[in-house]
């Protein structure tokens, strides 16, 4: 459990002199997912747990899930992340998906070989290119790693796909996030 880690870290982004904080969980979350932690305890923030907001007529929509890795928070197999995709509405400006989709900033070393392989989820490159097309997919989960450099941004068709990993495979901050300025 990351209980106390991750109570200093919502003191701390609570505590930020910004006008709307939104948080995502993903697959380290296991206070959140065990309800350790609610949404409750932090009202200055605002959870998106699969679930969906509104911010100066934005929709933005959140969701933790990743494709199955080890026993961690907020994991499912690939085949029922298909279902999980599809009840995402198709009318969303801005989503934030804790893991990337399949071709996009994905790449990590497969852990037998060590060759490059893309580990996002492919049902939900599908979902998002072709049904949800939002101005904006934010994601992280998969990090730079030796050789491998997954932060950044690329745009395909109307949406701009963003991996905002800030750390390395490691855990040591490499990069500084990302400053993105929408029209509603």
């Amino acid at each position: 459990m990351n209980e106390p880690e991750a109570r200093k870290f919502f003191a701390w982004y609570s505590a930020l002199p910004i006008p709307a904080k939104f948080f995502v969980p993903g697959n380290h979350s296991t206070a959140i997912e065990q309800g350790l932690i609610r949404a409750s305890d932090y009202p200055d923030v605002t959870f998106l747990i699969h679930e969906q907001t509104e911010w100066k007529g934005l929709k933005i929509f959140g969701t933790p899930y990743t494709p199955m890795f080890f026993d961690w928070a907020y994991m499912k197999s690939r085949s029922v992340l298909d279902i999980v995709w599809q009840s995402i509405p198709d009318d969303i400006d801005i989503l934030i998906t804790h893991g990337p989709p399949k071709g996009i900033f994905d790449i990590t070393g497969d852990m037998r070989t060590g060759e490059p392989v893309h580990v996002g989820s492919e049902s939900l490159t599908r979902h998002v290119e072709q049904r949800i097309k939002p101005k904006i997919h934010a994601f992280g989960h998969i990090h730079d790693e030796p050789g491998i450099n997954n932060f950044g941004t690329i745009t395909r068709g109307a949406t701009q796909f963003i991996n905002c990993a800030c750390c390395n495979l490691g855990g040591q901050l490499v990069n500084q996030g990302h400053v993105v300025e929408i029209e509603p």
